[in-house]
């Protein structure tokens, strides 16, 4: 019998369209980021430098779904996490034992942040941008801290003194929202 681990795949990818457009307009009401160099954002945003992970669940019928989606784009010293989403639906669709276990390793939000903090530790920080309740709770339990400015958030991967966090924290709020 397999585990909720062993039907969960969380999976970076160049370009997560195919995966999570739909997931993402869903949650959003927006269209899906694909990775290009003018998004929108007053920084370079070359589509190397993006990075989409996704959250794939197999059910016991051998269907697979995409119940989750979050985005990281490499900025100077920096990642700026944006578009995080989950399947509103997918917890209540777990056998109780799978529950247990997803809510045991935090939620798929968190899960996904895991997996990607154990590949993208190369830079001093993550910055998120968040304004809801419940990801700003899976942020904070992920190991993200406010900052001075509403709703800018981080989470320190090196060793830096206060001053050179300022810095980051200043740069990542000149961008504005992401």
């Amino acid at each position: 019998m397999s585990t909720f681990f062993d039907r969960l795949k969380i999976m970076q990818t160049a370009d997560a369209a195919y995966f999570a457009s739909k997931l993402f307009r869903d949650s959003f009401g927006v269209p899906f980021p694909v990775p290009r160099e003018h998004c929108g954002l007053p920084i370079p945003t070359p589509p190397h430098l993006w990075h989409q992970y996704v959250a794939l669940y197999k059910d016991a019928n051998d269907s697979i779904r995409t119940i989750g989606f979050c985005n990281w784009i490499r900025y100077g010293d920096m990642y700026l996490e944006g578009g995080m989403c989950v399947d509103r639906h997918f917890y209540r669709s777990l056998p109780k034992d799978e529950w247990r276990d997803c809510r045991g390793g935090g939620g798929i939000a968190q899960l996904m942040m895991a997996t990607a903090a154990n590949e993208l530790n190369d830079a001093s920080a993550w910055f998120g941008y968040c304004g809801d309740k419940q990801a700003y709770l899976a942020d904070l339990n992920a190991g993200y801290v406010p900052t001075r400015h509403k709703y800018l958030i981080v989470k320190w991967f090196k060793t830096l003194t206060t001053q050179q966090q300022d810095v980051l924290v200043e740069a990542a709020a000149r961008i504005g929202p992401f």
